[in-house]
């Protein structure tokens, strides 16, 4: 037996265990005859304790661990020898896997630990590379009976990680054996899931560890055979209750976040990866929310329907609308965050829409949710902050829903440019006109020649950035429904809108992600007119008694909104900001430019020759953005005027030097970023793993790039950002407190720094222009 102490298959129990060449001194005979014994060892205890007349000892149960821990290595080398399987086939005549189940459920206080050996002795079974050998209905029978007592049971540590270990195995063997699959899904016991496998893995999925990711994996996987086999998909999404589950469970870990975040740095604005990693709750929330993600990409339409309705109803609705509605400023503060964070880490386009559909439809105090988010635009400087960059995080979506509720419905009707001037909507600029008008509002400053070779400064830099940019948000637009063009307006009741309910009724999905159109019409306000399916969120078309009604309705809303010369509460809340920067926070300006000039990314004709236009002539009450740039150039220039020259060169300096700063730290982490990413990445294809399972990244967006279970194994390095903050901070308290400045420092220091933020902004803008000019006249990219 020198061939079995040795074995190396002894110390391997329990792991995946290829099937290997054996050892050189394996014996088939010996083999079976060892296996043999040792089972008719454990028979004679059977018979002498069945019935109860012979009281079951320790030293019973110490005896049938041993010899079915013999079996089971002895199964294995036999497995692993590929010749004939003389053990195995004696396994199934004997009847061993029934007599051993049958025997455990009389072993009274021992029944949980023969559990244990039971379900160790299918993991090892199952975790051999050749499952079709358990496409036996004797095996699967007898394994199903073990699984279904172990329905609606408490049990140590020590059986959950056998039963989700074996449970993980066998949905692994599903995924590659679609007869093996079907065994375990006839079952006949009324009384058990229909499917017992998926029912057992629910209660670990909320857990923590490494038992808690396993059965994410495992449940993953019959997520993915879901969308090939109906049958599944029919029990995971009428029969289980894994959606209110996993609803709920998201409302639960969400209550567990804290409610306010104290951070002191001035320039924070929202969370990052290594922000997840220093909260064990909030690393929690987001697997979670992970898992709720990757099941949608993989699962069934059924299965994807039923949980995208629970998180509707059961979190955003109830707790996310209510975390958003706070009063206490920093609690605000902190729930604007972790919805930034959330749709940030979203890449599922049916998650995407629900969220999407939550802020543009739910109603709250008479408000809709995006209207708050604008009002709070106006808010303090965090709150603003944290707003400011939720609104960059939707703009970056790509989405024609959220453009068209923020920008294109107030702009569609053209009112806010005079008639004789609507025509011009689409011209081109071919010869950058616009460009070079934005580049003479630059102020009048004398500049640093020092950092020539920073990206700060370089004009071919923001040009080849502006390109890039374009390019990319043009070819996610190209799916929309519009053009918005200010030619084709969006009338309600058009034909696009009916195949846009249609579409979205099958596949509630955005068009930014896929190839269907957005469905803004399936979900617009009740009364705003956008088409005749605008019911609040209903698919359903109106009944033919109230058509008439409705289309009264309809005209009226219309009407409403084209009526009066308006850009709409948002744009006309970025420009109210943007009139008063010289009064602002450094980085809320920062901020707002960066946002304002995410929008002019957009190829739309209507929201470029908005912002972009400097010879289209807007209706009086309606100020253009070179209006506004135009009369902070002035400010700027009658300030600077008065201040001496020799202290104005210095104080311009040392702005720089801050800004400066600024751009080696966002250079510093964004190699970082890329570092990592480059690492973790799978592929050119684009692939990432939750778990053991890959899933297509085709439409993979900017933002949580990694898959978060890599991203919480992160270098911590707040210490760095933290560092770089402060050092700016210090530099802008200095120049306070610096003697050698004339009264007032910080109207001096604010108006320099909003003059070298307005420069580069225009430069921009510029480039922004230039490069929208060029790629309207390249054939084939405009036409994408």
């Amino acid at each position: 037996m020198s061939w079995l102490r040795n074995s190396p298959f002894r110390a391997s129990l329990g792991k995946l265990i290829p099937l290997t060449s054996p050892s050189k001194e394996f014996d088939p005979t010996a083999c079976f005859d060892s296996f043999r014994k040792h089972w008719q060892q454990i028979n004679d205890i059977i018979r002498t304790t069945v019935g109860g007349n012979t009281p079951l000892k320790n030293d019973d149960v110490l005896a049938v661990f041993y010899n079915l821990d013999h079996m089971t290595t002895l199964l294995l080398l036999e497995f692993s020898s590929h010749s004939h399987l003389t053990c195995f086939e004696y396994l199934l005549g004997e009847n061993i896997l029934e007599n051993l189940y049958s025997w455990s459920a009389q072993t009274g206080r021992f029944e949980a630990a023969f559990k244990c050996e039971l379900l160790k002795l299918y993991e090892v079974l199952f975790s051999c590379s050749n499952s079709q050998l358990f496409v036996n209905k004797e095996i699967c029978h007898t394994l199903l009976k073990l699984l279904n007592s172990c329905v609606d049971n408490c049990f140590s540590v020590d059986v959950e990680k056998r039963l989700v270990v074996l449970l993980s195995y066998l949905c692994i063997n599903f995924l590659s054996n679609n007869d093996l699959l079907n065994l375990f899904l006839d079952n006949k016991d009324p009384n058990t899931p229909k499917f017992v496998v998926f029912s057992l893995l629910i209660p670990y999925v909320h857990r923590e560890g490494t038992l808690g990711q396993q059965a994410r994996d495992a449940l993953l996987h019959c997520m993915k055979i879901s969308k090939q086999n109906l049958q599944v998909a029919e029990f995971i999404s009428i029969h289980s209750n894994i959606c209110p589950v996993l609803a709920t469970g998201l409302s639960g870990l969400y209550s567990r976040l804290p409610r306010s975040l104290e951070i002191e740095a001035q320039d924070w604005h929202r969370l990052t990866p290594d922000d997840i990693n220093d909260l064990p709750e909030l690393a929690t929330f987001m697997n979670s929310l992970e898992f709720c993600n990757a099941s949608i990409e993989v699962a069934h339409p059924l299965v994807v329907s039923s949980l995208l309705e629970y998180i509707y109803q059961g979190f955003l609705v109830p707790v996310m609308g209510p975390a958003l509605l706070q009063s206490a400023i920093n609690e605000l503060t902190t729930a604007t965050a972790y919805f930034d964070m959330i749709i940030r880490s979203l890449t599922a386009p049916g998650l995407l829409y629900c969220f999407i559909k939550f802020i543009l439809v739910e109603v709250y105090d008479g408000q809709c949710i995006i209207d708050i988010f604008i009002e709070r635009i106006n808010g303090n400087q965090k709150l603003c902050l944290v707003t400011l960059a939720l609104m960059e995080t939707l703009i970056g979506l790509n989405c024609e829903d959220v453009m068209l509720e923020l920008v294109f419905k107030h702009l569609m009707s053209c009112n806010h440019v005079i008639a004789s001037q609507r025509s011009k909507i689409n011209y081109s600029d071919p010869y950058s006109k616009n460009a070079e008008t934005f580049l003479q509002l630059i102020p009048n400053i004398q500049r640093s020649k020092s950092y020539e070779d920073s990206m700060y400064g370089d004009y071919h830099a923001y040009l080849m950035e502006a390109r890039s940019k374009i390019e990319v948000c043009a070819l996610a637009t190209s799916v929309w429904v519009y053009n918005y063009n200010g030619e084709n307006t969006v009338y309600p009741g058009g034909k696009a809108s009916q195949v846009c309910v249609e579409n979205e009724t099958d596949h509630p999905s955005l068009p930014s992600a896929d190839d269907v159109s957005s469905g803004y019409e399936s979900f617009a306000r009740l009364g705003e007119g956008i088409s005749e399916y605008g019911s609040g969120g209903e698919f359903d078309s109106p009944s033919s008694e109230s058509e008439t009604s409705n289309d009264g309705k309809q005209s009226s809303a219309h009407q409403n909104l084209s009526s009066s010369p308006s850009i709409g509460p948002f744009l006309q809340a970025l420009f109210n900001k943007l009139e008063n920067m010289l009064a602002q926070n450094l980085f809320i300006n920062l901020h707002l430019t960066g946002l304002i000039s995410r929008l002019a990314i957009y190829s739309q004709p209507l929201l470029t020759s908005f912002l972009l236009d400097h010879s289209l002539i807007f209706q009086p009450s309606v100020r253009s953005l070179f209006q506004i740039l135009s009369s902070l150039k002035q400010s700027i220039e009658s300030k600077t005027s008065e201040w001496n020259p020799s202290q104005l060169n210095h104080i311009v300096s040392e702005s720089e030097t801050i800004l400066i700063d600024r751009e080696n730290k966002l250079v510093n982490l964004r190699k970082y970023a890329l570092q990592i990413i480059a690492n973790s990445s799978s592929g050119p294809e684009e692939k990432y793993s939750f778990g053991n399972l890959p899933i297509d990244r085709e439409n993979k967006r900017k933002g949580f790039l990694l898959n978060l279970n890599n991203v919480f194994k992160r270098q911590n390095n707040n210490n760095y950002r933290s560092l770089q903050s402060a050092r700016s901070e210090e530099r802008i308290e200095e120049m306070k407190n610096n003697s050698r400045y004339p009264t007032n420092p910080d109207e001096i220091q604010n108006t320099i720094m909003c003059a070298l933020i307005l420069s580069e902004w225009l430069k921009e803008l510029a480039a922004i222009s230039q490069e929208h000019a060029v790629f309207r006249q390249t054939p084939g990219l405009s036409d994408s």
